[in-house]
C-alpha cells in the first residue's frame, strides 16, 4: 500500500485558516466590549475599516440582495486568499501554488453559479440548457476550469521564478562566498511584485469574477 503524503501547501493553509480563526474571535471579542456610542480605536476601528470597504466594493457589484447571504462569503475568501497569497513572504510554500486548493475554492463558487442558475431557470429548463446543445456542457464547466487554473497558474509561475532567482542568485554569489548573498539584495523588488503586487491582485480578480458570475446567473430572479 502506498504511503499518504501530505503535501505542505495543505498543512500550511490548515496553518493559515487557525491563525485567521483565531484572529476573528479575538476581533469579534473586542467588537462586542466595543462602546458603539464613542469612536472606535485600535483593532475595533481596523475591522470596522476593512469591512466597510469590503462591503462598498461588494456593493458595487453585486446587488444589494446578496448582501446577507454572499458579501460574508467574499469577505471570508478575500482574507483567506490574500493571506494564502502572501504567505509566501514568511517562508510558507504558498497554498495557492498547489491546485487541488484553488480547485477547492473555485469548486465553492461553482457550485454558487449552479445554484443560482437552477433557482432562477428551474431544474428543468436548467438540465435541458446544459445538455442541449452538447457544447453548452462546456460554457457551464468553464467557469470552474478558468477560474482555478488562473488563480493557480499565476500564484505558481510567480513561485518557480522566485526560485529560479535564488538559484540564480545563488550561483552568482559562489564566485566570491559560499552564502548567498545576492539573493537578499536583489531580491526584495521581485518579491514585492511576485508575492505582494501579483498576490493582491489574483485575489481582487478571483473575487470579482466569483462574484459577477453568480450575480448573473441570479439576474432574472
Amino acid at each position: 500500500m502506498d504511503n499518504i503524503v501530505i503535501q505542505n501547501e495543505l498543512i500550511f493553509s490548515l496553518i493559515i485558516m487557525i491563525a485567521l480563526s483565531i484572529l476573528f474571535i479575538y476581533v469579534g471579542s473586542k467588537v462586542k466590549k466595543a462602546d458603539p456610542t464613542k469612536r472606535p480605536t485600535g483593532i475595533v476601528l481596523v475591522a470596522e475599516t476593512l469591512v466597510k470597504i469590503v462591503y462598498d466594493y461588494m456593493q458595487s457589484i453585486m446587488p444589494k440582495k446578496f448582501e446577507k447571504g454572499y458579501y460574508p462569503y467574499f469577505a471570508m475568501l478575500f482574507i483567506y486568499l490574500i493571506a494564502a497569497n502572501l504567505s509566501g513572504l514568511i517562508g510558507f510554500d504558498t497554498p495557492t501554488s498547489n491546485y487541488s486548493i484553488t480547485l477547492a475554492i473555485t469548486l465553492i463558487t461553482f457550485t454558487l453559479i449552479q445554484w443560482n442558475a437552477i433557482k432562477t431557470k428551474g431544474v428543468g429548463t436548467y438540465v435541458w440548457n446544459t445538455v442541449w446543445p452538447p457544447t453548452n456542457l462546456l460554457s457551464v464547466v468553464s467557469p470552474l476550469i478558468s477560474l482555478s487554473m488562473r488563480l493557480f497558474g499565476n500564484v505558481l509561475s510567480g513561485t518557480i521564478l522566485m526560485a529560479l532567482v535564488y538559484a540564480f542568485t545563488a550561483w552568482l554569489s559562489n564566485f566570491l562566498l559560499p552564502v548567498n548573498f545576492l539573493g537578499p539584495i536583489l531580491t526584495p523588488w521581485l518579491h514585492m511584485y511576485f508575492d505582494v503586487f501579483a498576490g493582491c491582485i489574483q485575489t481582487l480578480v478571483f473575487v470579482t469574477l466569483s462574484s459577477i458570475l453568480i450575480a448573473m446567473e441570479a439576474a432574472q430572479d
